[in-house]
């Protein structure tokens, strides 16, 4: 009997192991076949511009140090979506309207968490009436050389379920790490998304393509900006508008690279520019 079973359980595990092959392999097909095609023709060059906001306050402090607060932690659920054989954890907040509403889609910085983006955009989400939804990288950081459209699009469709998404409608957001994350996708992926803005980080020319269908985007630096150069955050945009992208490059004095003093007025004027395509 124990011989049986034995056998029973080793099979099982077989075709277990087949079954989570096939669902990471289909992953992979599905997320190459959402490939951005690269330009067949020279691009028509499209618009840079760089300028300094100066409607933003900065918070002067003495210590740099955030977590998730209490009250958002409380109020803000989560589901999970298979990336392959890994869950991937994700926070969500939307209107409780009978109608398609708008979505932003938002990436952390390194090994800080979807909830963290949460909070710097609940307000302007709910004073706004659209949906948030914020991943967690199980790694802690995000594939830019490798996008996942299809995971994030499967995330789109469980929300659908919760609230109401308008396709039509999708923007991504991205700080840091996140920010390099949304500007690969943006530029590589043909999801539904249609614009990104960036804080505190970017992905360089030299890893971007010419895009089939070109996707505008925004860059947030602070002035004294300590994780990129800010040359090479012009340069690129320089070269992707030659590309056919049209980029902004917004340049907010006395901030750094610390994105939770300003969190929620980058939200906001983010959306601000995302409402206003």
């Amino acid at each position: 009997m124990v011989r049986v079973i034995v056998l029973f359980l080793a099979v099982v595990g077989c075709a277990g192991a087949g079954l989570f092959v096939w669902t990471a392999q289909d992953t992979k097909s599905r997320n190459a076949a959402a490939m951005m095609p690269v330009a067949t023709e020279t691009p028509v060059p499209a618009t840079f511009v760089m300028e300094s906001a100066t409607q933003f306050h900065v918070r002067h402090l003495k210590e740099f140090h955030y977590e998730p607060s209490e009250r958002i932690t409380e109020i803000v659920p989560s589901d999970s979506t298979l990336d392959g054989i890994t869950p991937v954890t994700w926070h969500y907040v939307g209107p409780q309207v009978a109608r398609p509403v708008p979505l932003v889609v938002l990436f952390h910085g390194r090994d800080r968490s979807g909830l963290s983006m949460v909070e710097m955009w609940y307000e302007t989400a709910r004073d706004n009436g659209f949906a948030l939804l914020a991943p967690t990288s199980p790694s802690g950081n995000w594939p830019y050389e490798a996008p996942s459209p299809y995971v994030l699009e499967k995330m789109i469709d469980q929300l659908h379920e919760k609230h109401q998404i308008d396709r039509e409608q999708v923007y991504l957001f991205g700080h840091s790490a996140g920010a390099v994350y949304a500007h690969a996708l943006i530029n590589k992926t043909k999801g539904p998304w249609r614009a990104a803005a960036l804080h505190g980080g970017f992905l360089p020319a030299s890893h971007q393509i010419a895009p089939q269908e070109p996707k505008p985007y925004r860059a947030y630096v602070g002035q004294h900006e300590s994780a990129f150069e800010m040359d090479d955050i012009r340069a690129t945009g320089e070269e992707m508008a030659q590309r056919g992208v049209a980029n902004d490059l917004i340049i907010i004095p006395q901030h750094t690279h610390w994105f939770y003093d300003i969190g929620d007025q980058i939200a906001a004027d983010s959306w601000a520019w995302f409402s206003g395509l």
